[in-house]
């Protein structure tokens, strides 16, 4: 426990970063505790208290940061650090109170290196930003997630983050070439931006997904790439999901370079492409893209189409898969006022609850992972709510892929404990995930929601991370109980 008062505490941190830098109100407390968090936004419409801070600041530099930290570990006060907020695992709240490090007006683009394809930003830039500044000098990322408009590169870093092209692209982790990261001591360290190395483990990947748990990154070189001549995308409809797996796996076996492949199940695509984009026939709706020089994306495409056929695929056309494209962040941003309202009552509980699990897995085994999650839902829970449980595969390797499995439960009663209800959900389908050779998260963290899973995906790397952090972070400082790191 912090042996120095509430107002001593914020009365160094504005020594630190400066008076307008440190926020205590009320209402901005409850805003990073709120965010896309379905936690803390059910207990909210259950009018029940929530996790927060007891204080935000907003460091401007590395080494208010490095203070910020150095103070907190000597007064062993909580810090839980936050991007943009995006996240709904609950890694960004702040369950023990304490300080929570906003790291927003840590948003500058530091240097663009185009000789040698790279970038170095400050952690709190904002996506949309990033790539806007660079498509404007003629590159891109390559990172295009669904929370584009509201997430941060620190963010992604700190949550292993996959964007709707990392099919081509990579995750997060594969564009990272160099980290600034500052410990629980405030010590600082620094990772050299080099394509490779054999100088010990990457420490890179040490940082990357440990969501705060031993420290915060500040800064980051990423890869870019020129911004291609072509990107061109097209609508295809399978007989079933299987034909459709098959064709994606073949079409990155033989060497295709894939951009994206975003396939749907017989139930999402008889929901959403039927009511939407009026597809009547039955089946399995994919999209897939290509990019580059024009002869090579003519090359691939053509390629992928004829695999696409050989699995019973028809060919929707480009202009269905363009406009997939061009409104692909409808279902994140919602613009129907029903759909407004229906997303809110997801977030914030009521007579609702829904989530998405994201797993992968290798081929043989993920078709099974995918019917069996399904299974145990529905045989668990609709007996006694209004249960709806589809999925569509979203991230694509030669080896493997996975799928966002997402599952709603209505008609809940007001009486119901809605946090032991949502537990349930998860005790349910993640187990069958680790059983089928899967893991517990693909690419959204597993903040404190699934961070109790980690230990059953493997008690050995379990151990191993948990004696990393008591090592970087002998007095549990650092956003204590993620990933399922608890007290110690």
């Amino acid at each position: 426990m912090s042996v120095i008062s509430q107002e001593l505490l914020k009365g160094e941190l504005r020594r630190i970063c400066g008076t307008r830098n440190v926020v205590d109100r009320e209402s901005d407390r409850i805003a990073h505790s709120l965010n896309r968090n379905w936690y803390a936004r059910t207990l909210w419409a259950r009018n029940r208290s929530i996790p927060m801070a007891d204080v935000i600041v907003y460091p401007e530099t590395t080494e208010q940061v490095s203070q910020v930290l150095r103070l907190a570990n000597q007064e062993k006060v909580p810090v839980t650090p936050f991007g943009g907020g995006s996240s709904g695992m609950g890694g960004n709240v702040a369950e023990h109170g304490g300080i929570l490090v906003d790291l927003k007006k840590m948003n500058r683009m530091l240097g663009v290196n185009e000789h040698s394809l790279m970038v170095t930003v400050e952690a709190g830039i904002n996506c949309w930003e990033y790539e806007d500044e660079l498509n404007n000098l003629g590159y891109t990322s390559g990172h295009v997630p669904a929370s584009f408009f509201c997430s941060t590169i620190g963010g992604f870093l700190a949550l292993r983050s996959a964007g709707r092209l990392s099919t081509g692209y990579g995750k997060i982790e594969n564009m990272a070439l160099a980290l600034e990261v500052v410990l629980p001591s405030g010590e600082v360290v620094q990772t050299r931006p080099v394509p490779a190395h054999a100088a010990g483990p990457d420490l890179n990947q040490l940082f990357i997904g440990s969501e705060g748990a031993y420290g915060i990154i500040t800064r980051a070189t990423l890869k870019i790439h020129p911004y291609p001549e072509e990107r061109r995308f097209r609508a295809m409809l399978f007989p079933d999901l299987h034909t459709g797996i098959e064709a994606i796996r073949k079409i990155l076996r033989s060497g295709v370079h894939l951009i994206i492949g975003r396939l749907y199940d017989e139930r999402e695509t008889a929901g959403l492409f039927k009511k939407t984009w009026g597809v009547e026939q039955e089946g399995a709706y994919a999209v897939v893209g290509f990019d580059g020089s024009k002869e090579k994306v003519d090359v691939e495409e053509k390629m992928a189409l004829e695999i696409c056929r050989q699995e019973g695929g028809e060919d929707l056309g480009r202009e269905k898969g363009e406009h997939w494209w061009e409104n692909r962040f409808g279902d994140y941003y919602p613009a129907d006022k029903k759909d407004v309202d229906r997303y809110h009552a997801l977030l914030g509980g009521g007579k609702y609850a829904g989530g998405t699990m994201d797993v992968s897995a290798p081929y043989n085994q993920i078709e099974d992972l995918y019917r069996e999650a399904k299974e145990a839902f529905l045989r668990r829970f609709s007996q006694r709510y209004t249960a709806d449980i589809y999925a569509h595969f979203s991230h694509w390797y030669k080896h493997g892929t996975m799928f966002y499995c997402r599952w709603h439960l209505s008609d809940i009663p007001e009486d119901d404990d809605i946090i032991a209800l949502y537990t349930d959900v998860w005790s349910t389908i993640i187990p069958v995930a680790v059983a089928h050779e899967g893991v517990i998260e693909h690419h959204h963290g597993i903040g404190r929601l699934l961070g109790r899973f980690l230990k059953l995906q493997d008690s050995g790397s379990f151990t191993v991370l948990r004696e990393i952090k008591k090592a970087l972070d002998p007095n549990n400082i650092m956003n204590p109980g993620v990933m399922g790191l608890g007290d110690y």
